[in-house]
């Protein structure tokens, strides 16, 4: 995109710095010099960071369209020091990554760079005027370490180098932490080399073994969390320059201390404008692994989506408010794009127009004053629409949606290329004209049908009929409808039940596991009558084909498709809500049925004080763990692998509770809603099933088990942890009396 020629208002956005919105006004005329906080490449950029990249590509747009010339820095950070925890077995995570692939750290540093680049493109994000590599510029961040310590304003400890905060008055001007309430900028434990427990790392000693090391006046060792940044940035910008972008938890520490370093080894202002973008929440959550909710765009792409329509979501919501992250939103703005894109393709066949349009400069004027008034990408989106529905020539509409996309960088100009449809289409099409001005209307839906076979969407408009080819999204859901959540699913639970027994099962992977799970339950239901309810959550390894093959096959099988992992809860509540029989039996599907289970199951749960009922039970004394199995009689929880209960009992105690996203601990925590209604837990081991490897649980390394568990038993003891009157032990004492817990 070339700059403008014409003189254009710059930008006005918040500067975190000022506490304000202001003006932005570059240091040389004409030129804005700009650096982004890059990409840490032992990992993928999911979503959330990429919303952050997307603020600098619209701030770098609308300077461009102001007619700014713009160098723009965007580091890659690949010496493995952003993330300082180590695993259990040493090495951090770049390392640990590296050991695991089988490949150097060099080579895995390359190949999560070049997913970063290929993401960027994907997402039409301007490409930077220099990717400066962290592990290129050791020499510059020693030598700023080495004026830092000659001017006073750092101290060396034990082959480590500290930045001396208390030497640097206006620590904390960036994120107002001051004084007493500031908290240690660090990521790990407290270091009793410190003077201060403020100070921060400039140089860290390397450890014995440690492979990724530099030599330095200090000994051999490895650049701090914060120098990398002040080292390229002054590099590439000089010792000021204009704007420095981020995401809102790069602030405290990592903005607050590349300013204490950078000021304090440069003596004068680092940054004029600090441009920080909000989080993306994802399903009403930070995303986080441990919540399951971390989404990369190679993900939106294997579902259908083009990356194209979540640059387009993010245009939304302003930069720095919060914004949460759907499935259902995806979809709108999928549609939303796919509706721009047809109007591009229609208003291109129409003539040009000549002759000044006052409709069309007021348009332009509103959607530039929008992106200059703290970047409101909503309000210029809405202005577009507004402009797209208006009575103005489609021509005229044409080249001021372009010129907007100057700024939404959606490729529009592309849309006619992409919806061309070959020849003998254009024939098949005309030929279901013929038959439609003959009123043969039969034969009109039969080449439309064919059409759609063979890929395309066919729409008759009142000036004529148009095809073109259809999306990815819309070939997916042909294959079958999907839900975002389950508060699009319809509840039967009002209703009175119209089988003996519900089967639920969440699949969540796996084909072969939940082919056998489900044949156990269909071998196995004797003179019942029943229904397997299966959720396919979010699958993307052949469950979902697998499950439509067994559609055809078997009347019992329902199937409700989920179009991304929605978590366990959630999962098993579409099961719950949709469920037809007077009991329900949930499964897991590692949980093979290999006889008669429904008999037990009915005459147990006929019994009104049992409330759950199943195999595998489990105790506590103490609300600490529950690892002690019964095998018969009561139990304090029942594990999910296979767990009954009779369905009008749900609207007593409730549905799950979806913030277990994973699905351990949940079970005990649903077993708990019913013991505090009153209800026992009733176990019987003699049930015939086997328990085959759980490989949701297996696949996960230790310290994904031990984080994902642990979260979720938090969440437990949260709303149980003062309730030991729930358990079956009379001594039983509850969380509050006791020191901390183990799961």
């Amino acid at each position: 995109m070339q700059p403008q020629v014409e003189e254009v208002p710059l930008l006005r956005i918040y500067n975190t710095l000022a506490k304000k919105v202001e003006e932005i006004q570059p240091s040389t005329p004409g030129i804005i010099q700009m650096y982004t906080c890059g990409p840490t490449v032992y990992r993928d950029a999911h979503i959330g960071n990429l919303r952050t990249y997307l603020m600098a590509d619209w701030v770098r747009r609308s300077l461009i369209h102001s007619g700014m010339q713009v160098t723009h820095i965007k580091n890659i950070t690949d010496v493995g020091h952003m993330r300082q925890e180590l695993a259990e077995t040493g090495g951090d995570k770049m390392i640990m990554a590296a050991l695991a692939e089988g490949k150097t750290i060099q080579e895995i540093a390359q190949l999560y760079a070049g997913r970063f680049h290929r993401d960027e493109a994907r997402l039409n994000i301007m490409e930077a005027t220099v990717f400066p590599w962290a592990s290129e510029h050791i020499p510059e961040m020693i030598a700023i370490n080495e004026t830092l310590l000659a001017n006073g304003h750092a101290y060396e400890k034990g082959g480590n180098l500290y930045f001396d905060v208390p030497s640097f008055p206006n620590y904390g001007k960036l994120s107002n932490n001051f004084g007493g309430d500031l908290l240690e900028g660090v990521r790990s434990e407290a270091d009793p080399l410190k003077k201060d427990p403020r100070d921060f790392t400039l140089w860290k000693a390397a450890e014995p073994g440690r492979d990724v090391k530099w030599a330095s006046p200090w000994g051999e060792g490895f650049p701090g969390w914060h120098i990398e940044c002040s080292a390229m940035a002054s590099k590439y910008l000089g010792e000021s320059f204009d704007i420095h972008t981020g995401g809102v938890d790069n602030v405290f520490p990592h903005h607050e201390d590349e300013i204490a370093q950078s000021e304090a080894a440069f003596q004068h202002q680092h940054v004029n404008y600090w441009i920080h973008a909000q989080h993306l929440l994802a399903d009403g959550a930070k995303m986080a692994k441990s919540a399951g909710n971390v989404f990369l765009i190679e993900e939106l792409i294997e579902r259908g989506f083009s990356p194209l329509s979540f640059r387009y979501l993010c245009m939304t919501i302003l930069y720095r408010h919060r914004m949460n992250f759907t499935f259902t939103s995806l979809k709108a703005a999928e549609k939303a794009l796919t509706g721009l894109r047809h109007r591009i393709w229609l208003w291109s066949q129409e003539p040009e127009v000549s002759g000044h349009d006052s409709n069309k400069e007021e348009y332009r004027r509103k959607f530039w004053d929008a992106v200059e008034s703290d970047l409101d990408m909503p309000r210029a989106l809405a202005l577009t629409w507004e402009m797209v529905r208006s009575e103005m020539p489609g021509r005229a509409k044409l080249d001021l949606l372009l010129e907007f996309d100057e700024m939404f960088g959606l490729d529009l100009h592309k849309a006619p290329a992409e919806n061309a449809v070959t020849s003998e289409i254009t024939t098949t099409l005309d030929l279901r004209g013929g038959h439609r001005e003959q009123s043969d209307y039969a034969t009109a839906d039969s080449l439309r049908g064919q059409l759609a076979s063979d890929g395309y969407l066919v729409e008759d408009t009142l000036i004529g009929t148009r095809a073109r080819p259809k999306t990815p999204l819309e070939l997916r859901q042909e294959k079958w409808a999907s839900v975002s959540s389950s508060r699009e699913v319809e509840s039967y639970l009002d209703q009175p039940p119209e089988l003996d027994f519900t089967f639920i099962l969440n699949a969540y992977g796996y084909p072969s596991d939940v082919k056998r799970c489900i044949e156990g339950m269909l071998k196995h239901s004797g003179n019942y009558s029943i229904e397997v309810l299966v959720i396919d959550n979010g699958s993307t390894d052949g469950t979902g084909e697998l499950l439509e093959e067994m559609l055809t096959q078997h009347p019992e099988l329902r199937v409700v498709h989920c179009d991304h992992v929605i978590g366990d809860a959630a999962s098993k509540n579409i099961g719950l809500m949709q469920s037809r029989g007077r009991n329900i039996v949930v499964l897991d599907g590692s949980a093979e049925i290999t006889g008669n289970i429904l008999d037990s199951v009915s005459l147990t749960l006929d019994d009104p004080a049992v409330g759950i009922f199943g195999p595998w039970g489990l105790s506590t004394p103490d609300m600490q763990h529950f690892h002690e199995e019964v095998d018969t009689g009561e139990a304090d929880a029942m594990q999910a692998y296979c767990m009954a209960f009779r369905r009008e009992e749900v609207n007593t105690v409730g549905l799950m509770r979806e913030c277990f996203r994973f699905y351990r601990n949940l079970d005990i925590d649903y077993c708990f809603q019913f013991k505090d209604k009153g209800f026992k837990i009733i176990a019987d081991s003699s049930l015939p099933l086997v328990r085959h490897e759980h490989r949701q649980w297996t696949e996960l390394d230790d310290n994904q088990r031990d984080e994902l568990s642990r979260k979720n038993f938090g969440r437990f003891l949260k709303r149980w942890g003062n309730r030991p009157d729930l358990l079956i032990a009379a001594d039983a004492v509850g969380f509050e009396n006791q020191q901390r817990f183990h799961h």
